[in-house]
């Protein structure tokens, strides 16, 4: 005759202290999962973000190279304009032929510097400015950012002013081989006359110069004057005084996280 075993199956529930304590231990532990979930996932994203203030680094100091190059360079179009201002008034402009084919291939050049905004996009579009933790920085991040359209703006109003009403001037009024050689030469303004490194030619003249309107023409680059000085003044000053300080700040927030590459 078999004889058949029951398992002993307990008709009594556990002591409460017991689910209490399975509880807390189970609930301690996802709670330091998360937390170390979170540890993590915050350290992955302020390294993205170091990263990120790295390059804007080197786009700042790129920025202030030519911010520093163009006010020089616009400075030097202004000297030059006062230049044949000067000899307009009295009355030595005829006279002083080289000097006006020096001042105006200088003076027609384009120059006006773009901001670099890859890596200003590349923290505002990855969500990296979220994780600066220095509210001055990440505040004025976005105030640099921001003049961007103010200097393209101003790129397409002083351009278009050059388009419409110096372009013309120069390819009616110059010798196109000699302004071309001009263009490419180095200035310096002596005494009132702006003086190249590249033989003038004999008799070099405006062409049709009997019907050249030398007042209309001051007032044109006096206008084209007016605006850049606006430019200057008005955006290009005030965004590299952004720009220094935005450099300072980005590189005191490297330092403070052993992060700068100079």
């Amino acid at each position: 005759m078999e004889v058949h075993h029951h398992p002993h199956v307990p008709n009594h529930s556990k002591p409460w202290k017991e689910y209490l304590i399975e509880g807390l231990m189970i609930f301690v532990a996802v709670t330091l999962g998360y937390g170390a979930e979170n540890i993590r996932e915050h350290y992955i994203n302020k390294h993205k973000g170091i990263i990120s203030v790295q390059n804007l680094y080197k786009d700042l100091k790129d920025d202030s190279l030519k911010y520093a190059f163009s006010i020089k360079n616009r400075n030097f179009q202004d000297s030059c304009f006062e230049v044949i201002s000067y000899l307009f008034d009295e009355k030595e402009i005829k006279n002083e032929i080289p000097s006006v084919y020096a001042a105006h291939a200088n003076i027609s050049l384009r120059m006006l510097p773009i901001m670099n905004t890859m890596a200003l996009d590349q923290i505002k579009s990855s969500g990296a400015l979220n994780y600066i933790e220095n509210n001055e920085l990440k505040e004025m991040i976005q105030s640099y950012s921001s003049d961007a359209n103010g200097l393209k703006l101003r790129e397409q109003r002083e351009f278009s002013f050059i388009d419409r009403m110096v372009d013309p001037i120069t390819t009616s009024k110059f010798e196109y081989k000699y302004f071309q050689k001009i263009g490419n030469s180095s200035l310096n303004i002596l005494n009132n006359r702006i003086i190249t490194n590249i033989k003038v030619p004999d008799k070099l003249k405006i062409v049709n110069d009997n019907t050249f309107d030398w007042n209309n023409y001051l007032s044109i680059l006096g206008m084209l004057r007016t605006i850049r000085k606006s430019t200057d003044k008005s955006y290009i000053i005030p965004t590299q005084t952004k720009c220094n300080k935005l450099i300072d700040l980005v590189r005191k927030y490297l330092k403070e996280n052993n992060a700068l590459i100079d």
